[in-house]
């Protein structure tokens, strides 16, 4: 499958799109900007090519009015015209639109569907702020960005397994997420959750943990008490060596509407060499869909080789002999902000 153009608005994934898809999907987009307790003075400035590059990382605050934009850029011929649309859920890694559609925000002015005209090449935000007063129930929220416009609504409606989820997310631009926890106060240890709902296809998946910058002498433990094909999913290290490291549960046979809530637990070692300054500790947890060669997208772009397998090193084969690719359906990601080196 080749690469083309999107034809809607773009509202990345990721800094590094370049407005084409299938593109990969992930739980960080700069263009849902949390701007915290006060809106943005001149919000035009999210339109400035100049800007484009900045991810506005700004925090979210707890029981106070939150103000929100959202971004999107135009790499069409023509004019587009349509309207955002910004969700919120708790933390769950595979993002079905049943677990947000209903908690859809308004702006400032009471609009849940912000009106915008974007001109060929051009970028657009939300210039009346999304406003929001998050519950005091949970430090992490995912927020989920849909850029409308006739030809392209929200792409992920009624989708509720994640063969789908996994090659709409790839292959719509319009559609983003984030996902980042702001951890309160500094200390050592931190506790973390992200839930897991299958859906209604049962599926092979590498349930994968993602750690960067990590200082070194850290310890951590990752587990999900529900079973698993009999058995609890569960691991720990203690006084780790690596600043950038993954741990994966591979190949695991999850059956249709299993469901868990992971907790990953770390307290922070002291020794934060290796770390450039001003780069953040976080943890991301995702559900990587497992394609074989005859499987629907093993030959979509988005989709990867696996990783060798984590005990024997071997490169990982399908049942053809073929080399298994996966392809990322979800995740959540974890920033701790208020950790660093003393």
């Amino acid at each position: 499958m080749a690469t083309e153009t999107w034809s809607g608005i773009v509202v990345r994934a990721t800094l590094s799109e370049n407005g084409t898809v299938p593109r990969s999907s992930s739980s960080g987009s700069p263009d849902i900007i949390l701007a915290g307790k006060a809106p943005l003075e001149d919000p035009s400035v999210l339109t400035d090519p100049a800007n484009y590059s900045n991810g506005y990382d700004n925090k979210l605050y707890i029981g106070w009015p939150n103000f929100l934009y959202v971004r999107g850029k135009n790499y069409t011929t023509g004019d587009l015209s349509g309207s955002w649309n910004l969700f919120w859920a708790t933390p769950n890694i595979l993002l079905y639109p049943y677990l947000w559609e209903k908690n859809q925000l308004k702006t400032s002015a009471g609009n849940q569907n912000p009106a915008f005209t974007i001109k060929a090449g051009a970028i657009g935000a939300s210039t009346d702020c999304f406003t929001w007063i998050p519950p005091n129930t949970s430090d992490h929220y995912c927020m989920i960005a849909v850029a409308n416009t006739p030809d392209h609504p929200n792409p992920l409606k009624g989708v509720t397994n994640i063969t789908d989820l996994a090659d709409i997310l790839s292959k719509n631009a319009n559609i983003a997420q984030r996902n980042v926890q702001m951890v309160r106060g500094d200390v050592p240890q931190v506790v973390s959750t992200a839930g897991y709902n299958q859906g209604d296809e049962g599926a092979t998946v590498d349930l994968a943990v993602v750690f960067k910058n990590i200082p070194k002498g850290t310890s951590y433990t990752v587990a999900s008490g529900t079973l698993l094909n009999g058995k609890a999913l569960s691991h720990s290290e203690s006084n780790t060596q690596d600043n950038d490291f993954k741990y994966a549960w591979v190949g695991q046979d999850i059956p249709a509407n299993w469901q868990t809530l992971f907790t990953f637990t770390l307290t922070f070692g002291s020794d934060w060499s290796g770390i450039p300054p001003g780069n953040i500790p976080s943890v991301e947890i995702r559900g990587e869909l497992v394609q074989g060669t005859q499987d629907r997208l093993y030959h979509n772009p988005a989709a990867r080789l696996a990783d060798p397998h984590p005990h024997t090193k071997q490169v990982r084969l399908d049942v053809t002999g073929g080399p298994v690719k996966v392809i990322v359906a979800g995740s959540v990601t974890t920033v701790y902000t208020d950790i660093g080196p003393k």
